[in-house]
């Protein structure tokens, strides 16, 4: 009843399912005889282990808390929650992509050569899914896993909309395509529906499945390192639409916090606080991102009119 009164109320994160069953096994095996949760049980299984850190513990805990939560109001058990460690804020700083850099990536993504024999069809696939991928997480922010776990029926064209349904807390949204995206997903969807027709997914993989996580990382890693020595990956594209679209809101009044609740809904974000945190990391990267130039759109356009041999 807990998992389904979570998901239900849009409070189900994916990491949910692997903790509770932890928690679930457990307390069978060093509480075998105990027939219901007692706080021993909680505060075992939430201590602080010596491999974490105390963001990875508090977020491990986030489950128990809430099912101890959702007990507690129904007085189905007499516990408390865990004693959660401080969250120690994260130094970490996204990339600061530049104009040159991102130039160099397109370029790289639009100029994958076919190779011989066996592997041309996956090559074919790499050569047709890089430009569009990776330019669909540029625009729309959206989560590296969200976009390849898309279905096909997702993505709806006509109407320019992607339903996005695999998401993290299960936060079902909708994103617009921005315009100069459409024609490119377009001959994406035509040429690649004709390797694998009827297929499930909008990003197939190779063997007709979904994209897995280490096919992104590792085609990213490829792409960007063809042109430029900095490192960076494919989730910071998503920390880079935030920031640019946060940059843009100079000598706002008012409108400065409906323009931050539409980019929180439209980045998937449980709430506003989450989408807040990017303005801690702007000043740090205001002084090198570049402008952009009345020519940005030549090189994160491809030619989609002839086109190229895909």
């Amino acid at each position: 009843m807990f998992s389904e009164y979570m998901r239900a109320s849009r409070h189900w994160s994916s990491g949910y399912d692997s903790n509770i069953r932890s928690f679930d096994r457990y307390c069978a095996e060093q509480f075998p005889d105990d027939e219901g949760i007692t706080q021993e049980m909680i505060d075992s299984w939430c201590r602080k282990r010596t491999t974490e850190t105390n963001l990875s513990c508090h977020t491990r805990q986030c489950c128990i808390a809430a099912f101890v939560k959702y007990l507690r109001a129904r007085g189905l058990a007499d516990v408390h929650e865990p004693t959660r460690p401080k969250k120690n804020r994260s130094s970490y700083v996204p990339h600061a992509f530049t104009h040159e850099e991102l130039k160099n990536f397109f370029n790289a993504c639009d100029s994958i050569r076919l190779g011989p024999g066996h592997k041309r069809k996956c090559d074919k696939l790499k050569k047709l899914t890089a430009p569009a991928i990776f330019r669909a997480l540029y625009s729309t922010g959206m989560r590296t896993n969200e976009a390849r776990l898309l279905a096909r029926d997702d993505v709806d064209l006509d109407k320019c909309v992607i339903s996005i349904r695999q998401t993290k807390g299960e936060q079902h949204r909708y994103v617009v395509i921005h315009p100069t995206l459409v024609p490119i997903l377009r001959q994406y969807d035509v040429k690649v529906e004709e390797l694998y027709p009827g297929r499930e997914y909008f990003f197939p993989s190779p063997r007709g499945g979904h994209l897995s996580n280490t096919w992104v990382t590792d085609v990213f890693r490829e792409m960007w390192n063809k042109g430029n020595a900095s490192r960076a990956t494919a989730y910071e594209l998503r920390h880079h639409y935030a920031i640019v679209n946060i940059n843009r809101w100079e000598d706002m009044g008012f409108e400065l916090y409906d323009h931050l609740l539409y980019l929180s809904k439209s980045m998937g974000h449980l709430s506003v606080e989450s989408t807040k945190d990017y303005y801690a990391i702007v000043p740090a990267l205001v002084d090198t991102l570049l402008e952009k130039t009345s020519d940005a759109d030549d090189w994160m356009l491809p030619d989609v009119e002839g086109g190229t041999e895909a």
